[in-house]
């Protein structure tokens, strides 16, 4: 099975609701997985619409120099940036993966990556990304999803001025579940993210449901250390964070 070794993020806020641009049809060497993917439920539209405010290019890939020239090459494959308020982009070395997806390969999803790196040091800011996933078919129950779903929303409501947190979004792609949802959040360093993600609270509560109720066919979750990145998110670099801001 293919497996990649480096991520490529690039998040574009706008002023006014709307839905994304395709991207161009290049000769994309390296890269296993791009997909645009919209934060529905920060607009209140339904993930079908693809109607948002902010929206995630995400991408997987075979090497540092496939992710590195995929940004480098952003405005000949998504012009439609330009228009945004903000973006910011960075490519990401994951140093921590479980879990499976179904983005290299929809029918088979596993494993995401081929190799990981050393953990950073502990002060560094990271980048984690987790995801969701259903088996649509015969015995598919769309109820487990939305309880899944409303878990996913009572979450995100609980992280306003969580310490060590710099900002949460989370995306679904075009046809909603075809390929699974993701959330991105930042974080100052990785305690921040243990306290957050292990300790009592609401997250650790959804975990628990996870766990004992099988709401979701498949879960993963990524932890990654910033190589690159430019531009600004809701007014600062996330990968600038220090115990003071």
């Amino acid at each position: 099975m293919t497996r990649a070794t480096y991520v490529s993020i690039q998040l574009a806020r706008f002023d006014s609701l709307r839905t994304a641009e395709d991207m161009a049809a290049e000769e994309r060497a390296g890269v296993h997985f791009c997909g645009v993917a919209a934060d529905t439920r920060a607009a209140a539209t339904e993930p079908a619409s693809q109607q948002a405010f902010k929206f995630l290019i995400f991408g997987l890939h075979e090497d540092a120099a496939s992710a590195h020239r995929f940004l480098d090459n952003r405005r000949a494959l998504a012009p439609w940036l330009d228009e945004a308020l903000e973006v910011w982009e960075a490519v990401l070395q994951p140093f921590r993966h479980t879990g499976e997806a179904n983005y290299l390969e929809r029918g088979q999803p596993g494993p995401l990556f081929d190799s990981l790196a050393p953990p950073p040091a502990s002060t560094a800011p990271i980048v984690a990304i987790t995801s969701s996933g259903w088996t649509v078919g015969e015995a598919f129950d769309m109820s487990r999803v939305r309880e899944f779903s409303n878990g996913v929303m009572s979450v995100r409501a609980s992280m306003t001025a969580v310490e060590g947190l710099h900002s949460q979004q989370s995306f679904f792609f075009p046809r909603v579940l075809e390929y699974d949802p993701l959330t991105v959040t930042f974080w100052r360093d990785s305690a921040s993210l243990r306290a957050f993600a292990y300790g009592a609270g609401v997250h650790r509560l959804q975990m628990e449901r996870q766990r004992e109720q099988n709401l979701a066919d498949r879960t993963s979750f990524t932890r990654c250390s910033v190589v690159r990145s430019d531009g600004t998110w809701h007014g600062t670099d996330p990968q600038r964070m220090t115990a003071a801001g």
